[in-house]
């Protein structure tokens, strides 16, 4: 009789702390319209090796446009 109720009271615990490590969570967690982290970099990163080296990746580019036709 008393083991099921404390199991459940148990149960309303951790039920209790997993709604609030959510919340917590949600409150960190970065806005829905803006991008990752690492998805930013990785732009940034793809900017930088363009503008490095522009003139070999628009190389590439032609021969691969020229080798379709």
């Amino acid at each position: 009789m008393y083991g099921e109720f404390y199991a459940a009271q148990d149960r309303t615990l951790r039920q209790q702390e997993l709604a609030d490590k959510v919340a917590e969570r949600q409150r960190y967690a970065r806005p829905k319209d803006r991008l990752s982290l690492r998805a930013r970099l990785a732009r940034q990163l793809f900017a930088l090796a363009v503008a490095a080296e522009r003139e070999e990746t628009w190389r590439v580019v032609w021969e691969r446009l020229e080798a379709r036709q």
